[in-house]
């Protein structure tokens, strides 16, 4: 839990913290991605990895529910898979 103003404050214009019995809620939020085509295909050392993301939970001028990343962060060859979602979703 965290106090709305607190979490209000990093977040872009545009969204506002979603709130839960007066708090924001900020996840730190651990998993294990496993990663393939549509085929099937997977690449050995780019297909599994351990990724960690901190997030809140906003809604926008329409009243949109979703999830905005503070962070997103992946182990080892992970951190190409990363790297598209921080340039394709601009995340930090």
């Amino acid at each position: 839990m965290a106090e709305p103003a607190q979490v209000q404050r990093l977040l872009p214009d545009g969204l506002e913290a979603d709130l839960l019995d007066g708090a924001a809620w900020v996840g730190l939020v651990p998993f294990f991605m496993h990663v393939a085509t549509p085929g099937g295909h997977q690449a050995p050392w780019v297909s599994r990895f351990c990724e960690t993301n901190v997030r809140t939970y906003v809604r926008d001028a329409a009243g949109r529910a979703g999830i905005w990343f503070f962070s997103l962060d992946a182990a080892r060859a992970g951190a190409v898979a990363v790297a598209v979602a921080r340039t394709t979703y601009r995340l930090p």
